[in-house]
């Protein structure tokens, strides 16, 4: 056997090397077929590309990773790493077709039960689940099977035999779709276990009946009177022993599990149990205290020692009842221990993952807050610059509409001068000749000319101060402000705190410059005022009398004093401090 591996595996590297012509995506394609039924040989091929890989593109290089991943889950290896698997999940989640998908999510929950951590197992399986596009006559059913029957153990082994029927129903579908009649009908027996769980042990013997008649009619004995193993317990419990009888028999002499010597195949001594309990309801006790002996020999101590404590109560051997009871109870422990053990690691991994889910749908919540925010700050500034833009626009607009009328203006101007010019030259010439009728049309002529030119001239004028006209003080418009009124408050109010910060002395500053802008540019010409010099120029202006001027500015009364002095020389020459207020107010340039 192991010659005609080698040789296979020899044939198939020479087929490879020698197909230089054709890309290594379909070489690996090949090897993932071969490891459908000969994973160890598609490992030892994958094996002559290890070196090589570095050079392959990236979908290359996943798709071996998805080959080997593949052989060595078919082959038994137990994952111990999810680096791998997880970078071909996120290569194939955007790529590839979906198959490729599908087995991904599916090897990465085949790792993470190597890890023993379930949860993200199942929740692997339901993302593979939902790659599959079983609506496509190349659907891989035998992946989707493999998803199926893998969730059907971890539900059956949290205990969750609901969701085990939901998997199983789904597992027998498909193999129903890809495999025998024979595979089909065996595989349904997987439900006779979580229908035991809940206890519905009418719909557990019709399943074992189903199963046996099935098979029966395949031709199928052994299989047959294997699967009728489970229903004797069942009968038993409802003292049906005529029907554990009958299926007694059926397995014992058809299943072909018992050798001459009437030892059951390895792996099957629990039926001990069984076949004891039966000889115990049937009042055999030495027949049954043999077969609960064997049973604990092959380490089912809990049922084979409630079997002899049975026995002994019947033959009333007091100590014998005594020892069998503490080793039941011992048995009883550890079989308690042992399940709450289980029940311990399955919560905890429950727990790590539902507050691991719950972290990272904090986190993609906090992550959407951010970028809402992003978003709405984005739109607000485009809106602000839209709005800049087109007034900025306006503006050149209107400004351009105003010198093409000035120009027009002083073309129509330049015209009448000339017209003018000349009619004055004809005037003197006629004068000179003595026209007097045509001097008296030309001067009347001239007038009108005189009257156009000067109220041209007067809107040119009046044009060009559009544009570059002045501003000017508007000390109403200051005193109304929002800022202006706040300092007030502060001088009058007392519930205000009379001190203002700087970003409300930068706000007032700002105001008065935009109101009163001839005013302030004076504070900076010649010899400029210092910060509270101008502060309290503003101030005295607001009509804030001298002590709360020297509490806003935190001075005494003799620094505001000699401040006042020296803006008033600076900026009117004079150098008394009285007459400050009514130098600044009566210098407004008023409209």
């Amino acid at each position: 056997m192991k010659k005609l591996v080698f040789i296979y595996i020899s044939i198939m590297i020479a087929i490879l090397s020698g197909c230089n012509d054709r890309k290594i995506t379909d070489q690996l394609e090949t090897i993932s077929k071969i490891a459908n039924d000969n994973p160890d040989s598609a490992l030892t091929l994958l094996g002559k590309y290890n070196h090589e890989k570095s050079d392959w593109s990236k979908d290359d290089r996943m798709r071996y990773e998805l080959v080997r991943l593949k052989a060595e889950n078919k082959s038994g290896v137990k994952f111990t790493s999810d680096s791998i698997v997880k970078k071909v999940v996120c290569y194939y989640k955007d790529n590839g077709n979906a198959n490729e998908k599908m087995l991904s999510y599916y090897l990465l929950g085949r790792t993470y039960s190597d890890m023993e951590e379930a949860p993200e197992a199942l929740q692997a399986y339901y993302d593979a689940i939902s790659k599959a596009d079983t609506t496509s006559s190349t659907c891989d059913y035998n992946t989707l099977i493999a998803v199926y029957g893998q969730m059907s153990r971890i539900f059956h082994k949290q205990n969750l035999p609901h969701d085990e029927i939901w998997a199983l129903k789904h597992y027998i579908e498909y193999i129903r779709k890809t495999e025998s009649l024979k595979e089909y009908i065996m595989e349904k027996e997987q439900l006779i276990r979580p229908y035991y769980l809940l206890n519905e042990k009418d719909s557990v013997l019709k399943i074992i009946n189903d199963t046996y008649s099935s098979l029966k009619q395949l031709g199928e004995n052994q299989e047959a009177a294997d699967a009728i193993v489970v229903s004797i317990s069942i009968y038993l419990e409802r003292g049906n022993l005529t029907k554990a009888k009958e299926a007694i028999d059926i397995f014992e002499n058809e299943s072909g599990l018992f050798d001459k010597d009437g030892k059951i195949a390895k792996g099957r001594e629990h039926y001990y149990c069984t076949k004891g309990f039966y000889e115990l309801a049937t009042n055999r006790l030495d027949s049954a205290e043999c077969n609960f002996r064997k049973a604990i020999k092959f380490g089912y101590l809990s049922e084979g020692y409630k079997g002899l404590l049975s026995i002994y109560r019947e033959r009333h051997n007091i100590d014998s009842v005594v020892c069998f009871s503490l080793l039941y109870e011992i048995a009883q422990d550890s079989l308690h221990n042992r399940m709450q053990t289980d029940v311990v690691h399955q919560m905890s991994a429950l727990y790590n993952y539902s507050r691991s889910q719950k972290e990272a749908k904090q986190e993609r919540e906090k992550a959407q807050d951010r970028l809402y925010l992003l978003s709405f700050s984005t739109f607000i500034a485009i809106v602000l610059l839209i709005i800049i833009i087109v007034v900025v626009w306006l503006y050149l607009k209107n400004q351009k509409e105003k010198k093409a009328r000035i120009a027009e203006l002083e073309e129509t101007l330049y015209s009448a001068k000339s017209q003018r010019n000349t009619i004055q030259a004809e005037l003197r010439i006629l004068k000179e000749k003595d026209y007097e009728s045509i001097i008296a049309i030309k001067e009347k002529q001239e007038i009108e000319l005189t009257k156009r030119i000067e109220l041209l001239e007067a809107e040119n004028i009046n044009k060009k101060n559009t544009i570059d006209i002045r501003r000017i003080d508007n000390l109403e418009d200051f005193l109304n402000s929002a800022i202006a009124q706040l300092f007030v408050n502060k001088a009058t109010n007392k519930s205000e705190k009379i001190k203002p910060t700087e970003s409300e002395w930068n706000l007032l500053i700002s105001q008065f410059s935009k109101d009163i802008p001839i005013t302030y540019k004076s504070f900076g010409q010649g010899k400029s005022l210092s910060q509270l010099e101008q502060r309290i120029c503003i101030l005295l202006m607001l009509d804030i009398p001298e002590k709360n001027i020297s509490l806003m500015t935190d001075s005494y009364a003799s620094t505001v004093s000699n401040a006042k002095a020296r803006a008033n020389e600076k900026l009117c020459g004079k150098k008394d401090a009285y007459s400050l207020k009514n130098n600044l107010i009566n210098g407004l340039k008023r409209s």
